[in-house]
Parts: C-alpha cells; sequence; structure tokens
C-alpha cells in the first residue's frame, strides 16, 4: 500500500509537470498508427493539389511559372460550378496582386461571386508588422466575440489578407494557420483567433458553418490548451486527391467540346480544398500517420471531424489520476501478496498491459487517455513492491528452502512459502501412498566398514534414491539408518500416486542394479534394498512439540507398508505392495500376488503384490510364468500340498516358488490342517 501511494505521487508529479508528454505523443501517434480507419474518411470532401507534375507541364508546355495566371484559378471554379461543387476552399494566399496584371484579378474576383461559395485564407501570426492592412473588408467576416469563452480564442499580432477585390468577393475567410506540438507534429487545430477586436474563425470552421448553417461550437470538444484534438482517419491520401492539371485540362476539353479526362459530375455536392503537395510551395506538414502531409490535408480532416461530429475528447484530469491511483495500488498489493515467482511475473504482465487495454478502449470510444504515467506507475510499483518483498521476505524464503530442500519435494516447499501458517502443529486425514525402504544385511555392513567410510557410502546410496522419490513427486518424511520413508499425495494432492511410489520403486532398484559395481569397488559391499509400499487414509501434518517438529504422515497404512518391507526378506523379493495400492496400479504396473497374510498388531488379512515393472516393459515369457505361478497358488491356498509342492519345485529360478515350496514342505511334514484358511502369519515385524 506504500509503495502504490508513493509511486502515485510521483507519476502524478511527473505528469503534470510534463515530464511524460513527448512520450504521450508518440504513444497516441502509435494508437491512430494501430486503430485509425481511412474508411471513416468523409468521401464529399476532394482535393485540388497542385503537385510537382502540375507545376512541370504549365512551366515545360506552356511557360507559365509560379505563381500562375488566376485565370487558371477562374477556370476551376467555372469548372466546380458546372459540376455542383458545394463549396470551394482555397488554401493558397493572395495576398498581392497578380503579377499578370489587375485584369487578371478582377477575372477571378467574377469568377468568385458568381459561385457564391469559394472560402479564401488568412494568416495570422504573433510577429508585430510595421504596416497593417485596413480591416475594413474584413469586418463581414468577424464573429461576436461574447458568443465565445475567452480560452478558446487565441490572440494575434498581425493579419495577412488577401487583396481587396477577392477579399470582397470571398464567400467567407479563415486563418490556416496553426502551430505544431513541441516535437513538430501536427495534432491540434485552434478553431478560433482574434485579431484586435476582430475574432475570426480557423478555415475549416468557416466551412462548416457555410455547410451546416450556423456551426454551433458547444458539441466541439476542446483539450486543456483550448484546442481541437484532429481525428486522423489515415495517412497522407486518405481524401481522394486530384491533380490540379488534370482538372484544369478538364474544363478545356469541356469547353473545346470534347470527353474531359475527369466527368464534371465526379465533384457533384462535394467540398474541394485547393492547396499545395509540391515541396518547392513550402506546404507540407508532418502528421501522426505520415511525414509528409500537405498542410490542405490537414484542413480536410479537421473540417470532417466538425461537418460528421466525429471528434476525440481528453479524458478528465480527476479520472487520469484515480486510474494511476488504482494501477500503482493493484501493481504493488498484487506483487505484495504473491510468492510463486512464475505468478508475480504473470501478474506483473497484466499488470502492465492493463493500462495499454485502458487507453486502446478509450480511443475505440473516442478519448485521448494518457498512457505513459499509468504505464509508469505500473512498472515503477512492481519493480519498488519486489524490492520490498526481497529485502524483508527474500531473508526468510532463503532460510526456508535452505533447510528444507533437503527433506521436503519441492512442491511441500513452495507450499510453505505461500503459506508459512503450515509450519503449525496439526495434521489432517487424506488418502496417501506410503513407501519403506531398508539395506538388506545393514548391520553386517556396519561392522565391516569404517565409520568415515560407512558414512559416505550411506550418504551416496541416500541421495541417490531420495533424487529418484523427489523426481516421482514424494515427499521425504525421515532417514532412520539406512531406511527412507517417504509418502504421496500429501501436503499436494496427487490422484496418482500409487503409481508415482511404484514407479519410484521400480526406478531405485534399476538405480541401485547400475550403482552396485560402483559400491562393490569402492567399498567392498554389494548392496541391496528391500520395499514396502501400501496405500490408504492417513493423517498427515506437522506432528511433534511445539518447538520441534516434522512433516509427517502416522495411522494404520503407514504401518503396513512398514511390516511389508520387512516381509520382502522372508518372501525374497525386492518389492512388495497391499492390495489396495494393487488395486490402483495393476492396469500400467505388471504384479504377481504373492500371499494372503496377517502381519503382527493387525487382525484383517491383507493381500500382498510383488511388482515387476511397467506393462510395455515386461515379456510375455515373463507375464506366462506369472500366470503359472498364480495358478499353483490356487492349489495351496485349497490346501493340496503335495500338488502345490510338485508344481512349485517345477518353477526354475523363481526364489518366491522356492520359498513356497519349503513351506509346502515343512505343512506335509507338520500334518496339521485344521483351520487351514491359506492366511499366512507373520510373527515378526
Amino acid at each position: 500500500m506504500a509503495v502504490g501511494l508513493v509511486v502515485f505521487l510521483i507519476a502524478i508529479i511527473l505528469h503534470f509537470t510534463h515530464v511524460f508528454r513527448l512520450l504521450d505523443w508518440k504513444t497516441w501517434d502509435l494508437r491512430l498508427r494501430l486503430f485509425a480507419d481511412p474508411s471513416r474518411a468523409s468521401q464529399d470532401i476532394v482535393l485540388f493539389l497542385i503537385d510537382q507534375d502540375s507545376l512541370d507541364v504549365y512551366e515545360q508546355e506552356q511557360g507559365l511559372s509560379w505563381p500562375w495566371p488566376r485565370q487558371m484559378y477562374s477556370a476551376l471554379l467555372e469548372y466546380c460550378t458546372r459540376a455542383g461543387a458545394r463549396a470551394v476552399v482555397f488554401d493558397l494566399m493572395f495576398s498581392e496582386g497578380s503579377v499578370y496584371g489587375t485584369e487578371d484579378d478582377e477575372d477571378f474576383a467574377r469568377a468568385m461571386r458568381k459561385a457564391g461559395n469559394v472560402f479564401l485564407s488568412v494568416f495570422l501570426s504573433r510577429e508585430e508588422k510595421a504596416e497593417e492592412p485596413p480591416l475594413s473588408s474584413l469586418e463581414k467576416f468577424g464573429l461576436d466575440p461574447k458568443k465565445y469563452p475567452s480560452d478558446a480564442v487565441y490572440p494575434f499580432s498581425s493579419i495577412t489578407l488577401p487583396i481587396d477585390s477577392l477579399l470582397l468577393s470571398a464567400r467567407g475567410v479563415g486563418n490556416v494557420r496553426f502551430s505544431p506540438d513541441g516535437d513538430g507534429i501536427y495534432r491540434r487545430l485552434p478553431l478560433l483567433f482574434s485579431y484586435k477586436d476582430t475574432v475570426l474563425p480557423s478555415t475549416p470552421l468557416a466551412v462548416a458553418d457555410f455547410l451546416e448553417g450556423a456551426y454551433s461550437l458547444e458539441a466541439v470538444p476542446r483539450d486543456d490548451s483550448g484546442q481541437m484534438i484532429i481525428r486522423f482517419h489515415g495517412p497522407t491520401g486518405t481524401y481522394e486527391s486530384y491533380s490540379m492539371a488534370a482538372v484544369i485540362n478538364s474544363y478545356a476539353q469541356l469547353m473545346e467540346g470534347k470527353a474531359p479526362q475527369i466527368p464534371p459530375n465526379t465533384f457533384s455536392g462535394k467540398t474541394v480544398l485547393i492547396g499545395a503537395s509540391a515541396p518547392g510551395l513550402f506546404d507540407l506538414r508532418p502528421s501522426p500517420l505520415s511525414a509528409v502531409c500537405p498542410g490542405v490535408e490537414i484542413l480536410a480532416t479537421v473540417l470532417d471531424n466538425l461537418t460528421h461530429k466525429d471528434f476525440v475528447r481528453q479524458s478528465s484530469k480527476a479520472f487520469l489520476a484515480a486510474l494511476v491511483l488504482f494501477f500503482s495500488l493493484l501493481t504493488g498489493l498484487g506483487t505484495s501478496f504473491l510468492k510463486n515467482i512464475w505468478h508475480i511475473v504473470l501478474f506483473a504482465l497484466v499488470c502492465a498491459a492493463l493500462p495499454a487495454a485502458a487507453v486502446v478502449s478509450a480511443f475505440l470510444t473516442g478519448y485521448w487517455l494518457d498512457f505513459v504515467a499509468s504505464e509508469f506507475a505500473v512498472l515503477l510499483s512492481f519493480s519498488a513492491a519486489s524490492l520490498l518483498n526481497y529485502r524483508f521476505e527474500g531473508k526468510q524464503r532463503r532460510f526456508i528452502k535452505s533447510v528444507f530442500r533437503r527433506y521436503l519435494s519441492p512442491q511441500v516447499i513452495d507450499r510453505i512459502l505461500a503459506n508459512p501458517d503450515l509450519l503449525r502443529l496439526g495434521g489432517e486425514k487424506r488418502e496417501i501412498t506410503s513407501f519403506f525402504s531398508d539395506v538388506a544385511g545393514f548391520t553386517a555392513i556396519s561392522e565391516s566398514l569404517p565409520p568415515e567410510e560407512l558414512v559416505n557410502l550411506l550418504n551416496d546410496y541416500l541421495s541417490e534414491m531420495t533424487d529418484i522419490i523427489l523426481t516421482q513427486g514424494g515427499t521425504l518424511d525421515k532417514y532412520e539408518g539406512d531406511a527412507i520413508i517417504a509418502f504421496w499425495s500429501a501436503p499436494l494432492t496427487q490422484p496418482d500416486h500409487a503409481l508415482r511410489a511404484c514407479r519410484a520403486a521400480l526406478a531405485c532398484q534399476r538405480r541401485l542394479a547400475e550403482l552396485r559395481p560402483d559400491f562393490q569397488s569402492r567399498y567392498g559391499q554389494e548392496l541391496s534394498m528391500r520395499i514396502g509400499i501400501n496405500s490408504g487414509p492417513a493423517v498427515v501434518g506437522n506432528m511433534g512439540s511445539r518447538d520441534r517438529f516434522d512433516y509427517t504422515a502416522m495411522g494404520d497404512t503407514i504401518n503396513l507398508a512398514s511390516r511389508l518391507e520387512g516381509a520382502c526378506k522372508q518372501y525374497r523379493v525386492p518389492i512388495l505392495v497391499g492390495e489396495d495400492t494393487n488395486e490402483e496400479v495393476k492396469d500400467q504396473i505388471v504384479t504377481r500376488e504373492v500371499d494372503l497374510i496377517r502381519v503382527v498388531g493387525r487382525k484383517k488379512p491383507v493381500r500382498v503384490f510383488e511388482i515387476l515393472g511397467e506393462r510395455g516393459e515386461v515379456g510375455e515369457e515373463k507375464i506366462e510364468s506369472i500366470a503359472a505361478f498364480e495358478q499353483v497358488l490356487e492349489v495351496y491356498r485349497e490346501g493340496d500340498w503335495d500338488e502345490a509342492l510338485s508344481l512349485f519345485q517345477k518353477l526354475e529360478n523363481d526364489m518366491l516358488a522356492q520359498m513356497y515350496a519349503d513351506r509346502c514342505q515343512k505343512l506335509l511334514e507338520s500334518g496339521d490342517r485344521e483351520g487351514w484358511t491359506g492366511v499366512y502369519e507373520l510373527k515378526e515385524k
């Protein structure tokens, strides 16, 4: 919480001191490039461009250099009138008389009066001029300053006007002078300007007022600077444009009775904006979507926004501040609560994406929402909260990992780190699989080796076996000398806990077989191990005193697994599992029934099984021998010991069959058949 609040204050201060302004401009440009839709551009606005080809054609073929005779514009106006254009807008300055004489100006003025829908440009400047033009001709175009808020009107110190004859003939005028943002990109435009006591509209506003009949500015949103944000629909070329040479040539063809290059009805009902795109005429400006854009196309975009009410609104400062506060607190608190590294990384990525999602959503609904402050808040909150966690919790977490990694599976450690309350006394009842292993003849081995070599042997053996158990997702309970006690499905539930335990047992036996020659050469001892496995309910949890306790499992399931490990010696098999375990794994593991026994301290008899390998790894010959053994076992249980003895003796190279043959011999010698149930009583633990 503290991190979030501090980061919020830092982000808000940096934002409102304009530290992020340049980045916010660039991210706005990116949004336009990603989501601008050229199809939204009005089809009723067209551009006549004085391009380089037009300049070259008239200079090379007719000897007409720039500036052109104004009779060419007269012809253009007559063509537009015949075409039925709604308005014609000149983004050109006619501040000086024609170099071809006053008759040329008068001809243009007559064409303007005849058309009655022509708009000219004025140019306002903040620089003082020694001589100011008379304003009497401008008065009819002035607006009432009382109708508009003062912060929406931009004051200027000087003005450049068209010559009087043209100015008096125009339907309207508008200012074409506006400034880019600090990075030189044109993103916004003022709509109202003042010169002395006269208020003038921008060119797009003057045309919109004419097209709609008294345009209302109340619906036009303005940003903090009082300007209108331009909603660009696409890059240069979004609005349909025509070369001036092609348009004037079309008029000439029309006058000669020929089919025009561009039919006049192409411009019926259209608003025509005339401007320059030739580099030498210096009216190319950078927009968010194009490094080079004719100034007239920017004016066309603003006119489109005004006439179709397609605006961009700036989000309020209060909303942005609330958003920054939300992201700061969310990231700081979330990073503090989460413990798993992958959860933290995923959470950080989601938080980093949220400001982007917010600004994209705002853009699609017509709002400019600043991006950088929110994203900065997320990144700084995440960094600060992570460092804080590392400082205050990292030491404890590293201690827990260093102490418990030798005894618990990584899953248990992760659970303790996520929930330290687990390190309290208490337990829960759940289904688990218990695993007991022991080294055969360890007492004799310990007596034959020096203490140092015995410790080294045990460490090597226990390390290898423990790694296998943990790899299979087991939880190491404890070591008791050479014995390993482990279990599965606690503290984390594992639906396949029995299968995991059996696979661990098989892997332990395989690994020990691989290590046996090395142990023999290094220590002079041949190691073999016995394993008992049983599945069922048990109580698991932290048990012990208040100050010293272990995460362990207790119950009859655990006791039976211990008895089965001891019974391996009597049955001469490496692994014995209980019938509940066998039922869980019989579809994946090849097993054979060993006996029906009653262990010490348990009244109910239990079937026990030897596991031999995973299905697909055990050969057909072995599976056939298992079936043969189990058939003889049925004969034994029916009490036909003579027949069973004979059949067991025929099962060669089977130590379990040899054990049963010895048992049948003793039963025959005793001759005691009374009360025979086939249950064998284990007299030892």
